[in-house]
Formats: structure tokens, sequence, C-alpha cells
């Protein structure tokens, strides 16, 4: 049961992502996600017991958000498109925020004989039927008549399976090893490879005033410092705690 929740998100984020490639670029899904330690970070302090950001980390997320503005601005799909164009990679800024929060807690709280590959499975096994439904709600399967199986298409689909599996075993653990905001912005940097593959294989993709945006929001990204875990103080007034340890001690 514990599990419902994180690959709800899970889905919502990788339709999403897919749906919102479809409609924009590779720059505006990257901008939009560098926006997601923001409010990582706030959740970081309210479920996971981590300090709020140093200003100097603060300064970061803040250029985040500006870049992010800046970014839109310059975008055209914002111009042909409007808010529209968004809609999906709202989504999935959503859908990463809450996945991000709630698979550390999992990792931390859910006891496995082998908590990474044990995550894996779940996460992996546990979203099939969900993908299914949302791929038939949105008419995916009309698409199959159109398909042209061939060996070396199965050999790439086969491949992207096995990398797949790769990828969610090192984010289960590298998630086990630093805290949300952190592995959240691992994430980002990654983002930096997939710019450049972008500008070199396609011509979808952003103008030189949206890739300065984009470079804006990265490095300050990149400029945040994790935050330390919070110091279990015995007596401590309740203003000084968190959300959920207030609500924690009104429920008792």
């Amino acid at each position: 049961k514990v599990f419902v929740p994180y690959i709800c998100s899970f889905v919502i984020s990788l339709y999403s992502n897919g749906r919102a490639l479809a409609y924009s670029n590779v720059e505006t899904i990257i901008v939009f996600r560098s926006c997601s330690p923001l409010l990582v970070s706030i959740l970081d302090w309210m479920f996971l017991d981590r300090e709020l950001p140093s200003a100097r980390s603060s300064a970061a997320l803040l250029g985040v958000v500006v870049g992010a503005i800046g970014y839109v601005l310059a975008d055209s799909e914002f111009a042909v498109k409007g808010v529209s164009a968004y809609f999906w990679v709202t989504c999935n800024l959503c859908g990463i925020v809450f996945e991000m929060t709630y698979g550390k807690r999992l990792i931390s709280k859910v006891t496995f004989s082998s908590p990474v590959w044990g995550s894996v499975l779940y996460t992996n096994a546990l979203s099939l039927c969900p993908m299914f439904v949302m791929a038939a709600t949105a008419g995916e399967g009309h698409r199959l008549g159109d398909v042209e199986p061939s060996a070396q298409g199965l050999m790439w689909l086969a491949l992207s399976c096995v990398l797949g599996v790769g990828i969610s075993w090192s984010g289960w653990n590298c998630r086990s090893r630093i805290s949300a905001t952190a592995y959240t912005l691992t994430g980002v940097a990654c983002k930096f490879v997939s710019v450049l593959l972008n500008c070199m294989l396609w011509d979808r993709h952003a103008s030189p005033s949206g890739l300065a945006m984009l470079a804006v929001c990265l490095v300050c990204s990149s400029a945040y410092q994790q935050a330390p875990v919070r110091p279990r103080v015995t007596g401590s007034s309740p203003s000084h705690r968190s959300p959920s340890h207030r609500s924690m001690e009104l429920e008792r």
C-alpha cells in the first residue's frame, strides 16, 4: 500500500514527460525540471527533517525561477500556443516533485531484504497496469496498426528495457545515499547532456536567448548546497518544529 502513491506519481511523470515531448521541445522540459529543487527543498524541510535552504541556496533557487521565467518569455512555443503548451510539463513537474520526496521517504522507511532491488521491482511491476490503462484511454492502441516491427527495432526496444532497469537501479541506489533535493539536482545536472544531444541531432531546439536562460537555470541549480539534517532538540518549542512533527503531535 505504501508504494501506491509513489506508483501514481511515477506513472504521471512518465506519461506526462512523453506528452510534453510531443507538444514542446526538450529545453522546455529541462527548464521546468530545473524548478523542482525549489519545491523539493521545502518538502525536504516539511517531511524529511532537513533544514531550510541557506542564503546562498535560496539565491540559487531564486535564480532558477528567474531563468525559467526568462525562458518562457523567449520560447517560441509559448508565443504560438500560449499556456496550453505548458500543461503537460506542469503535470510532469508536479509528479516529479512528489516522486522525489515520497521516494526518499520510502527508501528510508520501508524494509526490504534488498532495499534497492526491492524498490526497483515494486516500481516497475506495479506501474505496468496503470501505464497500459493510460495508454488505452489516450488512444495509443489505435496506433499499433501503423507499427512495422523489425529485428533492429526489437533489438533497440530490448536494449531500452535493459537500460531502463539499470537507470531505475542506479536511481534508487543514489536516492538512498543523499537527500531528496540533492538527488533532484543530480537529475537536473544530467540534462546538460540532453541539451547537447538535442542541439546536435534535432532541429527543434530553443533560440539562443532561450538557451541562455536555460544555462542560467542549470548553473543556479548547481550552486545549491544540500541542507543539513535538522538536529533533534529535546523539549524544543512547537514553533521551531516542522509541520509534519506538529501534525504528528496533534494526532497523538
